[in-house]
């Protein structure tokens, strides 16, 4: 019974032994455990500051680039009425010249004259129509639908003087 109390007690001891053991284990990995969650909670605090600010300063830079391409377009604009009511001015003018000087002797280049006249009449007329249109024109109207259709009512206005003025008189 010696023996079996001796064997009971070592057992006992080393059970005891190996408790003590797991606690200090225990507490050691649940330190390590709460020192890497809290270095998981800090990367993931810095990630997410730097992922805002990264956010910010892309939302900053798109909102720069589409106000600098509305101001260019903007500006394009303005700059395209401009040199086009230059433009109208300058043919208004030519065609003036041209009436006083155009002296036809027939009455067929008379007729022709006269057609020549109501056809530039109704191409400066659309011409500063579609000035009036652009000066009011949103950028993507602009762009889309009164651009292009201000330029051909110049270059058909350009091209009636530029015909008139070969058959009638010298540019």
């Amino acid at each position: 019974m010696n023996k079996t109390l001796t064997a009971f007690a070592a057992v006992l001891a080393l059970a005891l032994g190996i408790t003590a053991c797991e606690k200090k284990t225990s507490e050691k990995v649940s330190e390590a455990t709460r020192s890497a969650g809290q270095a998981a909670g800090e990367a993931a605090n810095a990630t997410g500051k730097a992922v805002g600010e990264a956010a910010t300063a892309t939302g900053t830079a798109v909102g720069e680039a589409a106000k600098a391409t509305g101001d260019y377009l903007s500006g394009s604009k303005d700059t395209a009425v401009t040199t086009a009511q230059d433009t109208v001015n300058t043919l208004e003018k030519k065609w003036q010249d041209l009436e006083a000087k155009a002296a036809p002797a027939t009455d067929e280049a008379k007729a022709d004259f006269q057609k020549a006249k109501d056809q530039m009449a109704q191409a400066l007329a659309d011409a500063k129509a579609k000035l009036v249109q652009a000066k009011d024109a949103t950028d993507d109207a602009w762009q889309k639908d009164v651009k292009p259709a201000l330029a051909a009512a110049l270059d058909k206005a350009q091209k009636l003087y530029d015909d008139a003025a070969a058959k009638f008189g010298s540019k």
